[in-house]
């Protein structure tokens, strides 16, 4: 910590004495939608830097990310900009860059010697047409299952490392009046999420590159996705009658109440574990699988508007900040995520993060479906497999034909 403390003092110094342009501007407005406990005291990170530095931090919350994207993007083509806003990695920005409304980033990746310290997925995913145009902030494992160790205990089971195990759990966890499975159900994304953690834990590496291909649909009609098909067909059966609607920090609550024995979730419910007292690995259990699955790696971005020729003094601070060694280390402590660059201090991370950031150190890892797919065929994604999930006598070769369906479709 004494060592953290001198960098963050000498950061601060030296944007003091370099941009003293940003202590006269006025106040940064950023949007984001981070707004649970854990959430908010990591938003406080960037923003006590920020203001250390010389800034003046707006803080913008917006509840849900859906309504922090719609008001900044209301704001943009309005003509009244927010300084910053918090979008997904991937195709989330497509449409902001293709109208020439965000800013481009290229000098401060170069100064930053991003491309170096970035892995190129992440860049990959913030580049169009040779140009950056958006900040990464922080990385999560969206694929991680989660149980409760009480749960377990109450009927003698361990983390399971096959879907056969699980279920035998669930089976036993069901016959001691626990709920086996929680699922979210307040978004379709959640349904979209669970149905990546299984493909992912099925199909691996290659069956992933396979499912996103241009032969994406051949992919999901082959004996190769059956399984996957299977698993999502009888998982909804060991789900409690409550998840339509269910926010995931609910969820989250019943794993750390022990009234649900299992539930996935991306790496953002390990900073509700820690604010809820929990230690994660001890009193929640977790691991990227079953079946040693990649971890599916997703993240946020800032989109910085076009404020006069490109960006203003403020905004590069920013994406400095946002992006140095000493944000990102208490940053993403906080959020419980994983960082977006080289060379951080992964010391203060709990056994969760610990997990995913290793999964990733070993190549074990791909990029979540909304970076490779458009928000549209996301979108139908999901819905459908909401859909699919209430369907109380859903049969496999239904989340094929769905599944295929969207891929064909978008």
């Amino acid at each position: 910590m004494r060592v953290i403390n001198r960098a963050f003092a000498s950061v601060a110094a030296v944007a003091i004495c370099t941009v003293s342009g940003v202590a006269q501007a006025q106040p940064t407005e950023v949007i984001h939608w981070w707004t649970s406990k854990a959430e908010s005291t990591g938003i406080k990170v960037i923003a006590d830097a920020f203001n250390q530095s010389g800034g003046e931090w707006k803080d913008e919350a917006v509840a849900g990310a859906s309504a922090a994207k719609t008001a900044a993007i209301n704001r943009i083509v309005g003509g009244n900009a927010p300084d910053a806003a918090q979008f997904s990695m991937g195709a989330d920005i497509n449409n902001l860059v293709d109208s020439g409304l965000l800013a481009n980033l290229d000098t401060v990746a170069q100064s930053g010697n991003w491309s170096q310290v970035i892995p190129a997925t992440v860049m990959s995913a913030i580049t169009r047409d040779g140009h950056i145009y958006a900040v990464p902030v922080q990385l999560q494992a969206t694929n991680f299952l989660f149980a409760s160790k009480v749960a377990l205990d109450k009927v003698g089971a361990t983390m399971p490392k096959t879907w056969d195990e699980f279920f035998a759990t669930g089976d036993k966890l069901r016959a001691a009046g626990i709920v086996p499975y929680a699922q979210a159900g307040d978004r379709d994304v959640w349904f979209m999420n669970t149905f990546a953690a299984v493909l992912a834990s099925v199909g691996g590496v290659d069956g992933w590159k396979q499912f996103t291909g241009p032969k994406g649909a051949d992919y999901v009609r082959s004996d190769a996705f059956k399984p996957v098909a299977e698993i999502l067909a009888k998982l909804p059966k060991y789900a409690d009658s409550g998840v339509s609607g269910r926010q995931w920090n609910v969820t989250n609550q019943m794993i750390l109440k022990g009234e649900a024995g299992f539930f996935i979730m991306g790496g953002w419910a390990i900073g509700e574990i820690v604010a809820a007292g929990k230690k994660p690995g001890e009193d929640v259990l977790c691991s990227i699988g079953p079946n040693n699955a990649p971890a599916v790696v997703n993240g946020d971005v800032w989109a910085m508007p076009v404020k006069g020729d490109n960006l203003t003094e403020a905004q590069k601070k920013l994406a400095e900040l946002t992006t140095s060694l000493e944000v990102q280390s208490k940053f993403t402590t906080a959020m419980g995520s994983l960082p977006i660059r080289t060379g951080v201090d992964a010391s203060g991370y709990n056994a969760c993060a610990t997990a995913g950031a290793s999964a990733i150190e070993k190549g074990n890892s791909v990029a979540a479906l909304m970076i490779p797919f458009s928000p549209e065929k996301v979108g139908a994604l999901g819905a459908e497999l909401k859909v699919l999930w209430a369907k109380p006598d859903g049969k496999p070769d239904d989340y094929i034909t769905a599944v295929a369906g969207v891929l064909e479709k978008y």
